[in-house]
């Protein structure tokens, strides 16, 4: 069946983010994915955080054995690699230059990588991430390095998993202290402060976390400016 130019503009597209400043930085996840480094004989590997709700994948953790020609690149991946990083259920690997499926991910651009594996990074509540292993020239991950790689993607899922639970948790809590500040400074009840934060970040298309610290950061500014006046 063919496919309209319609469908094909509205289908979704992730971008994909390499930050050398954010990728290089050492966190939890750089223990397994060094162990991967080790175990598997690669030479560049990398882990992607998926924001879902911004359809990006954001480099978290990187190891290389060589200096990246391009610190930091940014890629609009095309529709069907997209539809593929999305349904991806098992490990795949392959050479770049004859599969257009890793063509565009920023380790390949940084390093013309000959051999690719892409590791899903999957909990309970779906797709959160992806770790790459890469080789400069095309020598296969054999069965056991894939294996091990399957070892490290599940470690380096909970510890995402964990860490994006923090965050919730963080995030709750500024939202919380602003519906306090708004019920006390407007004398609104619980319900129409949160919908108060909740329109005011519809209508500036911004997350309500974002405006929950612009509350806070306000209140926190008039307080020493009174104090300062006192």
């Amino acid at each position: 069946m063919t496919v309209s130019a319609t469908e094909q503009f509205n289908a979704k597209r992730f971008f994909i983010r390499l930050n050398a400043a954010t990728a290089d930085q050492d966190s939890d996840l750089t223990i397994a994915l060094e162990a991967a480094v080790f175990r598997t004989s690669a030479e560049v590997a990398i882990v992607y955080r998926l924001d879902s709700g911004a359809g990006e994948f954001n480099a978290v953790a990187r190891r290389s054995q060589r200096p990246a020609s391009i610190p930091d690149v940014g890629a609009t991946l095309s529709s069907p690699t997209t539809k593929w990083l999305e349904d991806l259920a098992a490990p795949a690997q392959g050479n770049p230059s004859q599969d257009a499926r890793f063509e565009k991910l920023p380790e390949v651009i940084q390093h013309s990588l000959k051999r690719l594996l892409v590791v899903p990074l999957r909990t309970a509540e779906g797709l959160l991430g992806i770790m790459t292993l890469g080789r400069f020239d095309d020598t296969g991950f054999d069965e056991d390095a894939v294996r091990v790689a399957e070892r490290s993607a599940s470690l380096l899922a909970a510890a995402i998993e964990r860490d994006s639970l923090q965050k919730k948790m963080a995030e709750r809590k500024l939202v919380e202290r602003a519906k306090g500040i708004l019920q006390q400074s407007r004398r609104l009840s619980e319900e129409q402060a949160y919908l108060t934060l909740r329109n005011t970040s519809r209508r500036r298309q911004t997350p309500m976390v974002e405006v929950a610290k612009e509350i806070i950061e306000t209140q926190t500014l008039r307080r020493s400016q009174r104090q300062a006046v006192a």
